[in-house]
């Protein structure tokens, strides 16, 4: 990962609310989150879904802008003050095209990333609503302390009201 991070090497500081990357817009920015956090969703009607949450140390664009030259499917928004770091398509391609073995980290990364979001969907249909819950604390326990609770919600596929119903709830395990 160290290899692949060495490649972004503009950075920028942006405050909470941004957004680096528009639906129905193309990017050519390959960003690694230094510090902060992003949120990645879309519009159903009058409805924000969130698809994706990255925090800290991870690599995210719009694939199939960045890979494809198509539109981008999703609104990538910063959730709080951020650091981040970026490479251009231009610059990431040459890169990659004199150094072999980042090639490979890059694309094992993406995958990782897919499955991930892949799994994330079939929890959604799978997994009882407290139980994808402890997941995702389990998985990041920061994150309630830096993404408001309604995201959150959204992200795992649930109301505000339902989320705070089952952080009331007391584990009987603990």
């Amino acid at each position: 990962m160290k290899d692949l991070v060495s490649i972004f090497a503009d950075e920028i500081s942006v405050p909470a609310k941004t957004i680096l990357i528009n639906a129905d817009s193309f990017t050519d920015k390959l960003y690694f989150i230094k510090k902060g956090s992003v949120r990645v969703w879309y519009k159903n009607g009058n409805k924000e879904v969130t698809a994706e949450l990255f925090l800290d140390n991870k690599v995210f664009t719009s694939t199939e802008s960045f890979l494809f030259d198509e539109p981008s499917t999703y609104i990538f928004e910063t959730m709080e003050n951020s650091v981040l770091k970026y490479v251009t398509k231009e610059n990431f391609d040459l890169f990659l095209s004199k150094t072999e073995n980042v090639k490979d980290l890059f694309y094992q990364t993406l995958l990782k990333q897919s499955v991930a979001h892949i799994r994330s969907t079939v929890n959604l249909l799978k997994v009882k609503p407290e139980e994808r819950y402890k997941q995702f604390i389990a998985q990041e326990p920061n994150i309630i302390n830096r993404i408001p609770l309604n995201i959150i919600a959204s992200y795992l596929g649930i109301t505000s009201v339902s989320l705070s119903r089952i952080r009331a709830r007391k584990d009987p395990e603990d």
